[in-house]
């Protein structure tokens, strides 16, 4: 069971809390004594309530390229001490009680980060200043008659409300594995930064404290109904027993480790870290051992909602000597904070911080046609001159640029068969998109003649770019911001653009917008500094000389502005609205801006990804457009909210019914935005707000590193449901309703038209895959609805809306499908890493699912056949002759050759029997070396016999170029080998085989043996692979001279000279005898996330023999693993990003703002790139008499009480469809189809007066059920319709009337029709034509 907080220690977590405690107070528990330092002063009782609890608690729990990598590596190294006086590992308890590791927690990041920037990423401290709330006095009203929004004029407030800029950066971070978070408590000494922020109107942190506060309510209450013996609920919020939670550093560590228990939280007060950070810590010597406390080996260190005064005391510390703990000589420091609709971040790495790669992305080879040498005049400066033209294989695009450094791959090898690589080039020009000179890298002295000598002979088969350390300066804060002079006061850092990284394409390369943002926010600091408040619109002046606070916000304003930009009228409007909702927070820009903040705290922390230098401004003023100013009701949820877009909106986000389709990363994070924005809280007189969750997957290990919602406990429960209940700790009064159905269209029940035309608002799109949401946007197109969707792939993130009646859709565009790789690629011609993945992936379903799931199907019927004669000539008149030989072929091994003992009818299918597990891993291992002698060697051997190397194709070309490469054979050949000489390659190959065979045995035997679990007995070790793989390669050499002697004896007879039937009978020699004592073989599914099971070691082990095969650089467990798993990956932080945006979107669509205030959103946070653009309108599609229409519009028709829609005949529908659509006399309906089935043509059925008088709707019901799609059958619809649906009912089959009843249930349905212009002969698409089954009670379709 989990302990709360004092048991942190057995969770991995160090909590050093630096409050004062009573005089030579010490815990009883030895791990709690490692786990606190508490210095020896005077203590108030809440504090010494407080380590009571604590140790209560703790008694009661018991206790990439080369340059790249070298860099990275000396990275790891040097960071691998802990960064805190504990070890800095998963060791001990922490293990024991995740018992699994790192690895699978983290795995779609890691794919994003790399392993070595992950590994410096667990090394990490962060180190988070911000307003942490809890019970302190903090004063929100000012001395000057500020009444606030409910309180006294003069008296302070107890704001218990946390930051939720801070809460969102701390979940982030916790998420991404940090290694240690230190949460800076304030000293109560700095009263102006507690003016400087108002948790009042923090609905985010509101939210955050509120979902603490009951998750870790509910974990303390069962833990005391356990040690009470108590079945019953107990009050979980009785003061005693969370005595502890009522201080914010307290509560927010303890969610940290809620959140991920692999994080270690420490707590320290602002003046001790500034002290360690100014003077280093080898300056505590009166500290004592259990009392210090380490900034780390790997710090950056965060301010959060801070005012500049604080942000340039903690950024002088970080700059102030050189802290010896940190690469870069100082520690980085990043500054973030948000206003109203505004946020604003600051980014200082030191002078010499160094990027290692700033894109991430894999390095692409590009495919080498032939490398030519240039005749050039050198300078007698140079030594070497020599240049080189590369030409890329013919359609194939280089993407180098001039000094890139480029390397070639290919294999060539030294005298004693050791691979030896290309040098290194330079890119000198650029000649086209295909050619470009090279020469030697500037400083390499080396003879590389012979080197370049092989790259001319053609050695080498592709080249890439070398991505190079690059060395980036920052500015300090006080630099940037230090006026020329005294008398200066305009920021003249605004002018700068280097010092403004662009978030918004339209507004960030406007430079009045960004003076008038700077402006604002340093006049924001300078009213809190002078009236230790934030400025509120609602101040009423007392006295005839005062003034309101927007005037006085103003006058700041026009003393820090220059003249003529305060002149302007977008100035005006953008520090107006900046005064009026400064003081208040917005959710979806605090979480926006807790994403960029976490991200820069990773780059900081692995020089992984380009930083952002050094401000990011962004806004999202579009959302205020038309606010009215109103009062935010006193004490309501959403009261930050009301107080920047006004209580309608903010009001009708509440009763809005919005439906969230996934509940997986994105999901979680909207779920989080949307309870914090009061989503499904509100009632009105029509209906109840209401939040729709679906979500058929269950919830695993690798989701926790992204999806805040869920703990270690939820694995296996299904994500709505986990996650319905995770919100309501966000949000009690939120109406959730969690599903697990599925959508799209072969799913009936909750999802029908009625749910989609009345029960829901807007829908927000969570899901992962393509079909999905095409259904989703099809639905929303058809019934009017707004759509939201979101999608990330590790650091990239978009998001689209789609605005009824107004934009294009989200299947309006599509992007190109990925290229399949072609048969003849993977079969015999790979030349990447991904042919021979997925050529291995493909081996592994063959071997280990197809296989034997092919000989269940056929034991039964082998076992009755009296011979194997007339199994083997069904076999063939089934099959054709090769695939009945290979069918028989694996039949014969996978039966023929089971284990078998004399006085056993049965065969045992579990591990209870030693004897039998043996006889399987003997078989196991003969047939695992079989398969790489035929996968390697004779495979190999006899496409090189059938195209040999100097062979030409039909054009006379020669055989082996351009992407085929000549392969060459491999077997596996002892060390003691007296007939070959083993080189330094062939131990490799053999090491590679070895690896192949142990793994391949490993699975032969699981398909025999069930081992429920329990690999060790299955497991084979190296030495039995090697020592087995040793006596078949003798055995081998004896039949192969045995065999070459008969060959000869016999005249050079051969297989092919045998009838096919017996040689299918010979095949299946044996099998008979394995089919008789029916086995049931076990099924293995290929699962890439249990790094036990070996499914993703055999594909490994494969995959690289295959690439050593062919020359094709081989690829680890890590990487094979996400190419043969087809693994996104994926980061919390760009998850955290599309989900803000998502929000933002929701916002502007419930306002109704119009299409251009709308932002479709394309970010990189790797470079960092923001794109942010307009949706694009509805195309215009022309019809009939120059009439346009757009995919949101329809022709309604609708039926009446008199003549309802189903006695509605196929010829009134053709008159009605007429004079709805406008289409007059000289316009003929050509065809009506009801999905892929056309049910009228005008050329077969015009003339058709049976079809003709039949109900439309019987017509289309009869297409559905007969599933007939072909034209040519068009004409028979009439007679099948005559017939009667009381006669068809009777000979339906279940599926058919399955289908029927689905269609009998929708509301209406969407015919696709053709109109044809008899003058002009020409043909136009009418928009979908709605049968409406009962009268809507509002149509909102467009008629034409």
């Amino acid at each position: 069971m989990h302990r709360p907080l004092a048991p942190l220690a057995a969770a991995g977590i160090l909590l050093s809390i630096f409050v004062p405690a009573a005089e030579g107070w010490r815990p009883r528990s030895p791990s709690l004594t490692a786990s606190l330092a508490i210095t020896s002063r005077n203590a108030d009782s809440r504090h010494r309530r407080l380590l009571a609890s604590i140790a209560a608690a703790s008694l009661r729990g018991g206790g990439t390229d080369d340059d790249v990598q070298s860099y990275l590596e000396g990275e790891a190294e040097e960071g691998s001490t802990a960064p805190i006086d504990a070890p800095h590992s998963n060791k001990g308890k922490s293990k024991e009680k995740n018992g699994d590791s790192d690895d699978e927690r983290y795995s779609r990041q890691m794919y994003a980060l790399g392993a070595r920037a992950h590994q410096l990423v667990r090394s990490t401290t962060a180190i988070l200043d911000g307003p942490l709330g809890g019970a302190r006095d903090v004063r929100i009203d000012g001395a000057d008659g500020f009444a606030g929004l409910d309180a006294d004029p003069r008296a302070p407030s107890r704001s218990e409300t946390p930051s939720g800029l801070l809460y969102e950066l701390a979940k982030n971070l916790a998420l991404s594995g940090v290694g240690r978070i230190v949460l800076v408590r304030d000293d109560g000494e700095a009263p102006s930064d507690e003016g400087y922020f108002d948790g009042s109107l923090d609905d985010l942190g509101a939210a955050y404290h509120r979902a603490a506060l009951a998750e870790i309510g509910e974990h303390r209450g069962l833990e005391k109904r356990e040690s009470d013996g108590e079945e019953g609920d107990s009050d979980i919020t009785d003061a005693d027993s969370l005595a502890p939670l009522d201080d914010g550093a307290i509560l927010l560590a303890e969610y940290i480790q809620r959140l991920n228990p692999g994080v270690m939280v420490d707590i320290v007060n602002r003046e001790r870290l500034l002290h360690m950070l100014q003077n280093g810590e080898e300056g505590d010597e009166d500290m004592d051992d259990e009392d210090s406390v380490s900034v780390g080996t790997n710090p950056v260190v965060v301010c959060v909602d801070r005012s500049t005064a604080a942000q340039l005391e903690m950024n002088n510390a970080c700059r102030s000597r050189e802290c010896s703990s940190s690469k870069a000589g100082v520690v980085p420091f990043l500054s973030v904070e948000t206003a109203g609709v505004h946020a604003k971040m600051f980014c200082d790495f030191g002078p010499n911080f160094v990027v290692v790669d700033e894109d991430g992305e894999t390095r692409r080879a590009t495919l080498l046609d032939r490398v030519e040498a240039i005749e050039t005049e050198c300078d007698a400066s140079e030594e070497d001159c020599k240049q080189y033209t590369v030409h890329c294989l013919e359609d194939e695009r280089h993407d180098v640029s001039m000094g890139d450094v480029i390397e070639f791959q290919g294999e060539h090898h030294d005298g004693h068969g050791v691979i030896e690589s290309f040098p290194k080039c330079q890119v000198v020009s650029v000649k086209s998109p295909t050619r470009f000179v090279v020469k030697t890298c500037d400083g390499d002295s080396t003879d590389q003649s012979d080197d370049f000598a092989l790259l001319l002979e053609g050695k080498a088969r592709s080249f890439s770019r070398v991505k190079l350390p690059k060395q980036v300066s920052f500015s300090s804060l006080r630099e940037i911001l230090q006026p020329a002079s005294e008398k200066e006061k305009a920021l003249t850092c605004c002018d700068d653009d280097a010092l403004f990284a662009p978030s918004d394409l339209d507004k960030s390369f406007d430079p009045l917008r960004r003076r008038a943002v700077m402006t604002s926010m340093a006049a924001l600091d300078s009213f809190v500094k002078k009236y230790e408040r934030l400025p509120s619109r609602h101040y009423k002046p007392v006295g005839e000389h005062k003034r309101t606070d927007m005037e006085r916000f103003h006058s700041l304003v026009q003393k820090m502005a220059t003249g003529e930009d305060t002149k302007q009228e977008q100035w005006e409007t953008i520090t107006t609205q900046f005064a009026q909702t400064c003081r208040a927070k917005f959710t979806p820009v605090q979480a926006l801006s807790g994403a960029l903040g976490a991200q820069e705290v990773l780059k900081a922390a692995t020089g992984l990804y380009n930083p952002v230098r050094q401000f990011l401004l962004y806004d999202c003023d579009e959302v205020l457009q038309d606010t009215s100013i109103c009062e935010a009701e006193p004490g309501s949820v959403t009261a930050g909210q009301a107080y920047i877009l006004g209580d309608a909106l903010s009001n009708k986000i509440a009763q809005s019914r919005l439906f969230l389709v996934g509940a997986g990363a994105i999901g979680c994070e909207l779920l989080k935005n949307l309870a914090a924005m009061g989503a499904g809280t509100g009632v009105s007189s029509t209906k109840q707000g209401c939040l729709i969750l679906t979500d058929m997957d269950t919830i695993e290990k690798s989701n926790l590193s992204r999806q805040l919602l869920f703990r270690d406990h939820d694995v296996g429960e299904f994500k709505s449901v986990a996650a319905r209940a995770a919100m309501l700790r966000f949000s009690k009064d939120c109406n959730v309703e969690a599903h697990t159905s599925r959508v799209g269209d072969e799913e009936d029940g909750l999802f029908d038209d009625d749910f989609w035309s009345s029960g829901c608002d807007v829908v927000l799109n969570a899901l992962d895959n393509v079909e999905a949401r095409l259904f989703v946007d099809g639905q929303c197109v058809a019934h009017g609805l707004g759509l939201i969707d979101a999608g990330t792939l590790g650091p990239k993130g978009n998001v689209q809306v789609v605005v009824p009646h107004e934009s294009e859709s989200y299947g309006s565009s599509a992007d190109p499908p990925e290229p399949d790789i072609p048969v003849c690629t993977l079969k015999n011609f790979p030349y990447e890493i991904s042919h021979t993945i997925q050529w291995a992936r493909d081996l592994f379903d063959g071997y280990f699912h197809r296989r034997p799931r092919q000989a269940n199907d056929h034991v039964e019927e082998m076992a009755q056949s009296e011979d194997l004669t007339s199994f083997s000539e069904t076999l063939l008149e089934k099959l054709g002759e090769d695939a009945a030989l290979d069918m028989a072929e694996e039949l014969g091994e996978d039966l023929g050759y089971f284990p078998t003992w004399a006085d056993s009818s049965t065969v045992p299918s579990d591990a209870s029997d030693p004897e039998y597990v043996r006889a399987v891993k003997r078989d196991a291992l003969d047939w695992a070396i079989l398969q790489a002698h035929r996968l390697f060697y004779v495979a190999m051997d006899e496409l090189i016999q059938k195209h040999p190397a100097d062979s030409v194709d039909d054009d006379g070309a020669p055989f082996w170029s351009g992407t085929r490469r000549v392969p060459k054979v491999l077997r596996y050949i002892p060390l003691d080998s007296e007939e070959d000489e083993v080189s330094a390659q062939q131990v490799l190959i053999n090491e590679r085989i070895a690896q192949f065979v142990r793994s391949a045995a490993r699975l032969r035997m699981e398909t025999f043996v069930l081992v429920d679990g329990d690999s060790e007995t299955t497991s084979i070790s190296v030495e039995e692979s090697l020592a087995a793989l040793d006596e078949q390669s003798r055995l081998l050499y004896k039949k192969k001279k045995s065999k070459e002697i008969l060959h000869n004896l016999s005249g050079g007879g051969s297989e092919e000279d045998t009838d096919t039937l017996s040689r299918v009978v010979e095949k299946l020699n044996g099998a008979n005898i394995g089919a008789s004592l029916l086995p049931e073989l076990n099924l293995a599914d290929f699962e890439k996330d249990d790094e036990s099971n070996g499914h993703v070691a055999f594909v490994t082990a494969a995959s690289n023999l295959r690439a050593m095969a062919y020359g094709i650089p081989p690829a680890d467990a890590m990487e094979t693993r996400r190419v043969a798993g087809r693994i996104v990956p994926a980061m919390i932080t760009t998850t955290g990003l599309v989900s803000a945006l998502s929000c933002l979107e929701l916002v502007k669509l419930l306002k109704g703002l119009p299409l251009n205030m709308h932002r479709n959103a394309f970010v990189n946070l790797a470079l960092p790139f923001f794109a942010f653009t307009a949706p694009m309108p509805a195309e215009e599609m022309e019809g009939v008499n120059g009439n346009t229409h757009t995919i949101w519009d329809r022709i309604t028709i609708t039926g009446s009480a008199k003549s309802p829609i189903e006695a509605l005949t196929l010829s009134k529908f053709l008159k009605k469809l007429q004079k709805k659509a406008g289409c007059g006399d000289e316009v003929e309906v050509s065809s009506v189809s009801y999905g892929p089935y056309m049910i009228y043509a005008n050329f077969l059925h015009s003339h058709d007066e049976e079809l003709l008088e039949t109900p439309v709707m019987a017509v289309v019901k009869d297409a559905v059920i007969s599933g007939d799609e072909d034209e040519d059958d068009a004409s028979s619809f009439g007679d099948d319709a005559a017939e009667g649906e009381e006669k068809a009912s009777t000979e339906l089959t279940n599926e058919q009337k399955a289908m029927l009843s689905k269609l009998e249930q929708k509301r209406f349905i969407d015919l696709s029709v053709s109109v044809e212009d008899l003058e002009t002969g020409e043909e136009f698409e009418l928009p979908p034509v709605r049968l409406m089954k009962e009268r809507p009670q509002q149509d909102s379709s467009v008629a034409q």
